[in-house]
This record gives C-alpha cells, structure tokens and sequence, in this order.
C-alpha cells in the first residue's frame, strides 16, 4: 500500500515567499505570458501558426516531435506541415472546414492538426475507444469534410459504414505500416509528397475565436459533445501552461504518454513545449514496466500525467531505472493531496505543475509556485460558490444571487464570461447555455459552471475536491453514468441497470 499523506487545506504567505526565487528568474516568460492574456480577445488576429512560426525562428534545428526512432525538428516539422497544408488547400478545404480524424498517438496526428490550423481548418480529434453508435454520434456531430482513419482503426469504420450517413468517397486511410490493409478506401498522402514546403497563402483571416480543434467530452445525455478548441484557448494555454507553469526550455523532453484525442496531451503539453522550445516525446500509451525504460531511453527531463497514472506508478515495485532519473517536472492533473508528496519523495520530482481546466471550459488554474497539494492559481475572474448537494445546485440569498464560500471552504467553482475569457462551449448551442448560469452576483452577468466542488486555499489558489452530477472520474476521463447504463442495457438479461461511483479509500 503506497503512503498517503496527510492533506493540506490552506495555503501560507510564507510558503509564496520561499518559492518567489523560482518565478523571478522566470520573468520574462511570465511578462509575456501576461501580456498574452491581457491583449488576446476572441476578435484579435492571430493564430496558432503564428504562435508556431514564432518557436520556429529560434530553435529551427531543435528537435520537436520524437516518437521511436523517429526524429523531427522544428524546421523539418514545418515543411511537413506546410506541404499538407497545401494538399488540403488541394482539396478544397477552407476556413471552418472539418476533417475528423480517427488515429493513435502518431506525429501523423500533429502533422494534420497544424497543418490544418494553419488554414483555419478544423481538425475533431475522435476518441479511439468510441466504437459503434457513440463513434457514428461524434462523427455526425461535427459534419467532417473528410473523415481520415488511421489504418490501425479500420475496423472501427468498417463496423458502422453502412449505418454511417457519410460518402465512403470521402473516408481515406493513413496508413500504418503493421497494418497494411485498406478494403479498397483511398489512401491519403500523409507525406504530402509533391507539394510545396513554402508557408501556405490564404486569402481570409483567422482570428482568436476561430475553431481550431473539437474535442470529445462524456455527455449526460450518454453521448459524447464536441468542445471548441479556439485558436485563442490554446494560445492562452500557451502562456497558461507553457510560460507561466511548467517553463521548459530548448533543453527539455516532455514525455507524454496520454491520449492525443484529449486536451491534457493536445493542448497543455504541446503548447508547454511549443512555449520553450522543448521537445514532445509521443508514446503509443500508458504502460507501468515501460515507464522508466522510456525515460532513461530519450533522457525525458518532464512528463505529462493525469492522476491514475501517478497511482500505477506509486503502486509499482521499485524499477532499477527510476532511481537517479533525468525527471525533474512533470504537468497534469488529478495527482491526489493524498499521495502528492510520497510520489514526489520516490521519485525525486522537482516541480509539479498540476493544473485544472476543462476541454470546454473558460476558466483555468496553474500551479506556477509549486506549492503542494494544490492545482493552483489563476488569473481568471473566478467564484466559489456555496452549493447544495442534496438538492443538487448553487445556494441562492434572498435576492436571488449566489453565496461565495470562506477561505478554507468547499463550493462549487464557476467562471466568469468575459471578454478575455469567452466561454467557447460545445458545438451544440443548447448544451453551450444549459452550463451557463447567469445573474449569478448582479443582474446580467454569466459564469461558466465547471461541475466541480473545488477548496478555498486562500491567495487565489483551489484544490480539487470532486465532481457534482452524474459523471465520474476515470482514468483522466469524465465518464457519465448515463453512458454506462445505456451500454450495460444492451446486454440481454438486463432490463435497467444503474451506475454510479463510491470512494475506495487509498
């Protein structure tokens, strides 16, 4: 049984003080960062191709994406992207146009998602667990221009083709060397060979609000919602996560073995690397015995976790190779107060940036101080409110308003609406509003409601606490109750089933 610690529930000014010698010499970055966020609105001009451009020009010959025994810099990841960019130019896509893509953690994925961020293109990252009628649903929602499968997932499309309203003129394979097969779909040239590696010239504009990817999220309904990644949400998670947090630089390796279809690695990790120049290790999944290998294998000076893995990881037996690794940081969410420090402690780990945000969310914390036990704090205009559990919503007064919780207490956390920080939400509008709470401290104000009861540390600093409604937790995913029950109900022999989550202690 791993240790578990005793968990902190406030935060001390002395503690601030004993780490500000760890932020200043980070300044500049932090500056930036702030200038970023205090400038960035959802009508400026600006992209993630220029936020691209911009690493670019100082680590040309860095490396940026390794995977196995591959290798690209960000030079040579440029000329990759650029040359897709124009294929799908080539192929008729335009601002706002989507291509669904289905495929494991390759740099294949990276190369697509730019290149079509470039042209103000959409890419809907499709969860590669979703089979049958949740994958048709997620496919449906976002109405894909092109819908592009990774070899090693045909099977999941060959499944549901003919119930799938979609033209399989339009479905094209990426193909993947172990898996040959193609059932007579087209190949797409996800070399891009033959086209140009010159910067792709558009006639239009992309602005901050502009989509740039949809990502998945466990609806309550038992289907899955597609949230909006603007242009702008991950240039804010640039300064967010990659200035102001984790601060790697051209040095560092961030190994990151969590699925690419979800923010935690698509839009925190990635944007952390691009941030500093770093260099992003893709590892197919999460795997306890070649955990340490790996490291040792690309001297990984960081990682990106969510909070099961750190359990596998704490639980494990000692491996020869986790002692005196290259692991100084790491950046995620979900690590538990309760074994915070003893996972720090084995593993010699430095900084831990733990965060929370949501795929769809507005609001965001970060642990720039490396404090213990919290996800930090943020920028944001943000809210703790009083809230009923057994009634299951926000505590009113007498006027009608909410009621902010004391320092120290537990309430649910909301997110202002503002400028700044649009709420993007789903893809569909009704789900968009049903998460809004509005005249929440005045008459005409929004806030975004997170569905999370969070703890009041005091300096603008919150820890998680747990989850409202009818979702849980699991491995790094929100999972709703709905969607299991609808799964088990397929089964003959059940009639009804009902699920739902209890605490298993340590």
């Amino acid at each position: 049984m791993a240790q578990t610690d005793r968990i902190k529930k406030e935060v001390y000014f002395s503690e601030l003080l004993t780490r500000l010698p760890g932020v200043i010499k980070d300044l500049p970055k932090i500056f930036r960062a702030l200038g970023i966020n205090y400038t960035v609105t959802s009508d400026t001009k600006i992209s993630i191709g220029e936020i691209y451009k911009t690493t670019l020009k100082r680590y040309p010959h860095r490396p940026a994406i390794l995977s196995y025994n591959e290798q690209w810099t960000y030079k040579t990841f440029d000329e990759w992207v650029n040359r897709l960019a124009h294929q799908f130019i080539d192929m008729g896509f335009r601002k706002g146009d989507v291509a669904a893509v289905l495929i494991e953690n390759r740099p294949e994925l990276m190369a697509i998602t730019m290149a079509m961020a470039k042209i103000g293109g959409v890419s809907a990252l499709l969860n590669t667990a979703q089979r049958h009628k949740v994958l048709i649903h997620s496919i449906e929602l976002v109405k894909p221009k092109v819908l592009l499968i990774g070899s090693e997932f045909l099977e999941h499309y060959l499944e549901i083709q003919d119930e799938l309203n979609f033209k399989p003129e339009n479905v094209m394979i990426i193909p993947h060397d172990d898996y040959p097969e193609t059932h007579g779909l087209s190949l797409f040239n996800v070399q891009a060979t033959g086209f140009s590696a010159k910067e792709p010239v558009i006639s239009y504009t992309i602005f901050a609000r502009d989509p740039y990817l949809y990502i998945y999220t466990s609806g309550t309904s038992g289907l899955p919602k597609a949230s909006i990644i603007s242009h702008g949400r991950f240039i804010k998670a640039f300064s967010a996560f990659g200035l102001t947090a984790l601060r790697l630089d051209e040095n560092d390796i961030l190994y990151v073995p969590l699925p690419f279809y979800h923010a935690t690695a698509m839009v925190v990790c990635w944007s952390s690397v691009l941030a500093g120049g770093a260099a992003i290790v893709m590892k197919k999944k999460f795997s306890v015995s070649e955990f340490w290998p790996d490291i040792k294998h690309y001297n990984a000076t960081a990682f990106g976790y969510v909070g099961e893995l750190c359990k596998y990881l704490l639980s494990a037996p000692p491996h020869p190779d986790e002692r005196a690794n290259t692991l100084t940081k790491m950046i995620g969410n979900g690590l538990r107060p309760g074994i915070w420090n003893a996972f720090k402690d084995r593993f010699g780990i430095d900084q831990v940036a733990e965060f929370y945000a949501s795929s769809e969310g507005n609001i965001a914390f970060f642990n720039s101080f490396n404090l213990d036990q919290t996800m930090g704090f943020t920028v944001t205009s943000y809210a703790i409110v009083e809230y009923d559990k057994e009634n299951e919503k926000p505590v009113r007064d007498k006027k009608g308003f909410l009621k902010k919780v004391k320092s120290g207490g537990v309430g649910l956390l909301l997110g202002e609406i503002t400028k700044f920080y649009p709420y993007d939400g789903y893809t569909d509008k009704s789900k968009t509003e049903s998460t809004i709470l509005r005249n929440v401290f005045k008459n005409g104000d929004a806030w975004f409601n997170t569905g999370d009861l969070v703890r009041d540390m005091g300096y603008r600093h919150t820890q998680f606490v747990d989850r409202t409604g009818d979702t849980f937790r699991w491995k790094g995913e929100n999972v709703s109750t709905t969607e299991v029950e609808e799964i088990l109900n397929q089964f003959d022999g059940i009639s009804e089933s009902i699920a739902y989550g209890v605490e298993i202690p340590d």
